[in-house]
């Protein structure tokens, strides 16, 4: 009686693993990285290949820095998702119009040494893409809401997260076939 090695195996077991890749690659399955496009999502903007930039923020804050957070926050979540090539200046195929219409902090408990340990923060935000060719608007997101209660000592930090949660979930709006 002979003994079968762990190495014949290992060469069959290769071997159906190559065949099975091969059959599935014929079925139009594709593993993600091996293609750039496969790695681009799809939204409103189409494939992610075409171009994106800020037309303007309205915001109704009295911080002059929140501008300046959204604009970043919002290149960085269209870069992150593969959305659109981002340009800074220039034509762009779609213009990206950021409105918040509703902003609120509310520091709601403070310790003995007067630092901040809750702060209700509710932000509500609306995208508007527009063709940068004839103007007209693509898309709304509509107003997306985020309210919540956050342990800071800093107020700012609170607001960074209310607006980048806003934001995240205006861009997952974005991305919705429905």
């Amino acid at each position: 009686m002979k003994k079968t090695t762990f190495g014949n195996w290992k060469g069959v077991l290769a071997a159906t693993l190559c065949c099975v890749g091969l059959l599935a690659g014929g079925c139009g399955y594709q593993m993600d990285g091996f293609s750039s496009s496969s790695s681009r999502a799809h939204s409103v903007l189409g494939n992610g290949s075409s171009t994106l930039k800020i037309e303007k923020v309205e915001q109704v804050t009295m911080s002059p820095w929140v501008q300046y957070y959204i604009r970043g926050a919002v290149r960085d979540e269209v870069n992150l998702r593969r959305l659109a090539r981002w340009v800074d200046s220039g034509n762009a195929e779609y213009l990206l119009t950021v409105n918040m219409p509703g902003f609120k902090v509310r520091s709601s408990m403070s310790n003995r040494v007067d630092e901040t340990l809750l702060s209700d923060t509710t932000v509500r935000l609306e995208l508007i893409v527009r063709s940068g060719k004839t103007g007209a608007v693509v898309w709304r997101s509509g107003v997306v809401s985020y309210s919540d209660t956050f342990e800071v000592v800093d107020e700012g930090n609170a607001i960074r997260d209310g607006l980048q949660e806003v934001l995240h979930r205006a861009f997952d709006r974005m991305q919705q076939d429905f």
